[in-house]
C-alpha cells in the first residue's frame, strides 16, 4: 500500500505524538488487525484534531483530503450477522484522551471507491463511560482502549459501504472538543430485506453544537454523572 508523505511522517513521530493524538489506520477483520490504510481511507490531517467548527465541514465524513485517497484502500469483503469489524489505533496505542466513540455505516450508491459520503449514516456502535458515571476522565470506558470491534448486525442490506469511526475528545476546556475520524470500505454480502436502517443523519448538519453530548462540560462543579453520546440511537436496537 502507498503511505503518502504526511502519513509515513505522522507515523514515524507515533512514539513521540501517540500518547497525545491518534488514527484509526487499521481495519480489524475478525479479530485480526489488518495493514495500515489496507482498507482505510488515509487523510492529509495526520494525527492532529479538528476542533467543534469542523463539524459544520463536508470533511467531517471521513476527514480532512480523504477524497483525494478514496481509490487507493482495498474493500474488505464481509457478512452482516457473521463477521466482526472496527478498527485499531496506529501501532497499537491507546486513546489516551477521554472521550466517546461511535461507528456509522452508509452506504455507497455503486462503487464505494468513488463514494463521497454525502448519503445517509446510521449508528452501528458506540462506548461511552461507565454506568453510573463518576464524573472523571478514567471513567470513559474509551480510556487507554487500543481498539473497538463488533459484530456486524444482520439487519443490514447488502451493499458496499463507508465505515466511520469518531472519537469525541472531552479533555479540552468547557465546550469545546476534538475530532479525531477516519473511514475503511466494506462490501456486506447479506439477504436482509426488513426496514431500512435507522434513524439516520448526514454529515455535516446531523451535529450542531447545542447538541447534548458536545455542550456537555466534564469538568463542571459539581461533576456531571451522565455523558450524553452523540448522534442517533444505536441500529438495530
Amino acid at each position: 500500500m502507498r503511505f503518502s508523505t504526511v502519513a509515513a511522517g505522522a507515523l514515524a513521530l507515533a512514539p513521540q505524538l501517540g500518547s497525545a493524538h491518534f488514527l484509526f489506520p487499521h481495519l480489524m477483520l475478525n479479530g485480526v488487525r489488518t495493514g495500515a490504510f489496507e482498507y482505510v481511507r488515509e487523510h492529509d490531517y495526520g494525527f492532529n484534531p479538528h476542533n467543534n467548527d469542523f463539524i459544520n465541514h463536508p470533511d467531517f465524513r471521513c476527514n480532512e483530503g480523504s477524497w483525494r485517497h478514496r481509490r487507493e484502500p482495498k474493500t474488505a469483503q464481509v457478512t452482516a450477522g457473521k463477521d466482526t469489524v472496527g478498527f485499531n489505533l496506529h501501532l497499537d496505542f491507546g486513546i489516551y484522551h477521554p472521550g466517546p466513540v461511535t461507528i456509522y455505516l452508509s452506504k455507497a450508491p455503486g462503487d464505494v471507491r468513488d463514494y463521497d459520503g454525502s448519503g445517509d449514516w446510521f449508528k452501528i456502535y458506540q462506548l461511552g463511560t461507565m454506568m453510573p458515571w463518576n464524573g472523571t476522565d478514567q471513567g470513559w470506558l474509551t480510556r487507554d482502549k487500543k481498539n473497538f470491534q463488533f459484530r456486524l448486525p444482520a439487519q443490514i442490506p447488502a451493499g458496499q459501504y463507508l465505515m466511520r469511526i469518531e472519537q469525541m475528545s472531552v479533555h479540552p476546556p468547557y465546550r469545546q472538543k476534538e475530532w479525531y475520524i477516519q473511514c475503511a470500505h466494506l462490501n456486506i454480502a447479506s439477504t436482509y430485506t426488513g426496514r431500512t436502517p435507522g434513524p439516520t443523519i448526514r454529515f455535516p448538519g446531523g451535529y450542531k453544537i447545542s447538541d447534548a453530548a458536545i455542550q456537555l462540560d466534564s469538568w463542571a462543579k459539581p461533576p456531571p454523572n451522565f455523558a450524553p453520546m452523540p448522534g442517533p440511537p444505536i441500529w438495530p436496537n
